[in-house]
């Protein structure tokens, strides 16, 4: 089978491109774009091509312009618009660059050895800023431009998974403070979030109980009552819509003890316009480090109070 060939379904289409279901039908019907065909069930699937167009789409909608401007332009108008649009190329350090190679010629051992010699020389704080925070954005922005596929970005997350894993292990404090949690709601499927949370989280004495990815509500419920948790943690990616966000973030408040906190941190969250109450949402890693000092100084007071 032909690359060309390969049919998407719509839940996948959501997931990697993160244009939501309703406005990819929401889009046909209103521009004629995309196109899909349907299988023996009457599902909608997505050639290639189409999936390679509403990718360059949903990076111009980043920079700015509107669904009526760009939905349903081909492939090489949608180029030309990114050449002129005001998203910037930013001029990546040498060892960004080695990785972005190491990952699209799928030398996934190359890969994981080049992290481990990074982590080793900058150590965990300075890998997880200067390293793994710009090449996540690398790799999203060479998706975006086609220029690494799905298998090879889910190649670099599970590389990055097991050196950040294997660094964890070393830190694990079963008697640290506070008790973290840390997992995604259903429907988040990426899980890097999650463990890089983790990790700045253990560098920090936290003791981390991370449970993976899509658990539901009243499951999270019930780990923290087992585990005894102060905080839980959750991670949003950008696949997720606003509101989408917001319901979650509701549900899991209220279904939460008071006195257990409730973060929120990714790149779904950094769009998110609402302020929540007794919820702490997270921009950089730093921010991170900068709540557990303050739920440390008011631990502290409250118990001297």
């Amino acid at each position: 089978m032909k690359v060309t060939d390969i049919l998407f379904d719509i839940a996948t289409v959501e997931r990697e491109i993160g244009i939501g279901k309703d406005t990819l039908r929401v889009w046909e019907k209103r521009y004629g774009f995309p196109v899909p065909v349907r299988n023996e069930h009457d599902e909608r699937l997505y050639p290639q091509t189409q999936v390679d167009q509403l990718r360059l789409i949903k990076r111009l909608l980043g920079n700015g312009l509107r669904p009526s401007k760009v939905v349903g332009l081909g492939l090489d108008e949608l180029n030309a618009l990114l050449i002129s649009s005001p998203g910037q190329e930013i001029e990546q350090p040498e060892n960004i660059l080695t990785l972005i190679d190491l990952i699209k010629t799928h030398q996934s051992q190359g890969l994981r050895m080049k992290l481990n010699r990074l982590l080793l020389k900058q150590g965990l704080h300075d890998f997880l800023s200067k390293t793994i925070t710009p090449l996540n954005q690398s790799v999203g922005e060479a998706w975006m431009r086609g220029e690494i596929r799905i298998f090879e970005e889910h190649l670099y997350s599970d590389q990055i998974t097991n050196v950040l894993r294997n660094a964890i292990s070393t830190l694990r404090d079963p008697a640290g403070s506070p008790r973290v949690l840390l997992t995604t709601l259903p429907g988040e499927e990426h899980s890097l979030g999650v463990i890089m949370a983790e990790a700045t989280l253990s560098l920090e004495g936290a003791s981390c109980v991370n449970l993976g990815v899509q658990t539901p509500i009243q499951e999270i419920v019930s780990a923290v009552d087992a585990h005894r948790s102060d905080i839980v943690v959750l991670s949003f990616s950008a696949v997720n819509s606003i509101q989408q966000i917001k319901t979650g973030l509701e549900r899991t408040r209220l279904a939460l003890p008071g006195s257990v906190g409730l973060w929120a941190g990714g790149s779904g969250v950094v769009r998110q316009r609402n302020s929540f109450e007794e919820i702490k949402l997270m921009g950089p890693l730093t921010d991170l480090i900068e709540a557990v000092k303050e739920w440390r100084n008011h631990s502290l007071m409250a118990g001297t109070a």
